[in-house]
């Protein structure tokens, strides 16, 4: 609903047209004001337009309070307005519109802006299968990384950024999660994450359709040694806090490209010596905390930490309590040899499928492209590349691929913006690549 409160007041200008035979034409001032959500800020610089019945259109920007200034004859009058916002990893667009308005009088005129919220932040592409050795002896998956897009043209900043990964480790696992058939957690307004969450040291800023690599293990060429594998030594951040997780084989000493900065430090609260990111099918999150809260207090607290049905108080289980409203985005991976087993680990309003993963093949789980809004940006003209042919077809026959056609990553390096699909279900947003982005 658009609330509008018209306020009236006596001031009015006349246009006299001395020595002529033709009548005067009173013109009114108009005021109208833009009211956001609490939250949201008046925006100088926007555009309200108000269209009369006979097809005239005047337009006004607004001031540093959100008001814009007209002068209009008598008549009936629509008046609208739009405005794109970012706030905490989220795009919010923003409308009013007000018809059937007679101007009679000068008037102030108060236009509710509605808004809806779609994800800012996603993740783009997730690698954790690993690949084969060069030798055939067996499979290499120290070489994880996932990488955050910013799906929206405005400027994203995160204040309070982190990872994390549901219970189960893997999605066919004994779950305890859930009871007579239900996710115990599914209306609770929390997500666990397995073991604890990696948080990052300061605020981070995406520009828009910017993306940012975190390699998850191992921030170094891994090609020097698996010709399979992937180069994660220009990563923008890195898991890596050696004094909490000293496991060398996950965490080796960072590339020196990667500021120290740049490295994630970890609030881990169960068993080991590394975060157990599963290379058979994680369930990925990414969220953002308010920025008053210190993640890794609020990781540690008592009040803060889940454990699954019927293991309460063990370490090995224990898991960190993520709000819901903090998370930015979700990707359920099922194994592609354990479907059937396997069970949704997020509540439906964040997560409503999964994607599939056949793991030890260099295969990653990678965005589909939103065709009909990444046709729509005029500069994409001539930029965009078709006949995508990077999906997978497994053992069964059963194909993977992105039904846009697009190829996202040759049109990228043509200069092209790519805004990627985010219906809130894996099924449809994602699917199999048959080789990781970093090594187009």
């Amino acid at each position: 609903m658009i609330a509008i409160a018209v306020m009236m007041f006596a001031a009015c200008q006349t246009d006299p047209i001395e020595n002529s035979k033709e009548p005067s034409i009173t013109l009114y001032d108009v005021v109208a004001e833009l009211v956001y959500p609490a939250e949201f800020a008046p925006a100088e610089g926007i555009e309200i337009v108000a269209k009369n019945s006979n097809g005239t259109t005047t337009t006004a920007s607004t001031d540093s309070e959100g008001k814009a200034s007209f002068q209009l004859p008598e008549g009936k009058y629509e008046f609208s307005a739009s405005d794109k916002r970012a706030l905490d990893g989220y795009s919010y667009t923003f409308n009013a519109m007000v018809s059937n308005l007679v101007i009679s009088e000068s008037t102030t005129i108060q236009l509710e802006m509605t808004g809806s919220r779609s994800g800012q932040i996603l993740i783009k592409e997730i690698y954790a299968g690993g690949c084969q050795k060069d030798d055939g002896s067996g499979v290499y998956q120290f070489d994880k990384y996932i990488t955050i897009y910013n799906n929206s043209d405005q400027v994203a900043t995160l204040n309070n950024f982190g990872v994390g990964m549901a219970n189960p480790f893997n999605a066919h696992a004994s779950n305890g999660n859930y009871v007579d058939g239900v996710l115990s957690y599914a209306d609770q307004g929390f997500t666990p994450s397995a073991n604890g969450i990696w948080f990052m040291q300061h605020p981070i800023t995406l520009q828009p359709f910017e993306e940012k690599v975190i390699a998850v293990n191992g921030a170094i060429n891994h090609t020097t040694t698996y010709s399979n594998s992937v180069d994660l030594s220009n990563a923008d951040y890195c898991m890596y806090d050696p004094e909490v997780l000293a496991n060398t084989s996950y965490y080796p000493a960072p590339s020196e490209t990667i500021a120290v900065e740049d490295y994630m430090k970890v609030c881990f609260i169960g068993l080991g010596n590394a975060w157990a990111f599963s290379a058979i099918c994680p369930g990925v999150f990414i969220f953002n905390l308010d920025e008053t809260i210190d993640p890794l207090a609020y990781g540690q607290a008592e009040e803060n930490i889940y454990y699954p049905a019927g293991n309460e108080g063990n370490a090995v289980y224990a898991c960190v309590k993520i709000p819901n409203e903090a998370i930015l985005d979700v990707v359920d991976i099922f194994s592609a040899e354990h479907l059937d087993e396997s069970l949704p680990r997020f509540s439906n309003t964040l997560e409503a499928g999964y994607t599939v993963l056949t793991n030890k093949l260099g295969y990653t789980s990678y965005r589909n492209v939103d065709k009909e809004a990444t046709e729509a940006i005029a500069e994409n003209e001539g930029k965009l590349v078709y006949g995508y042919a990077k999906g997978t077809v497994d053992a069964n026959g059963a194909s993977s691929t992105d039904n846009s056609g697009i190829d996202a990553e040759a049109s990228i390096a043509a200069g092209a913006k790519i805004i990627y699909l985010d219906t809130n279900n894996s099924t449809n947003d994602f699917h199999q690549r048959a080789n990781a982005a970093l090594r187009d």
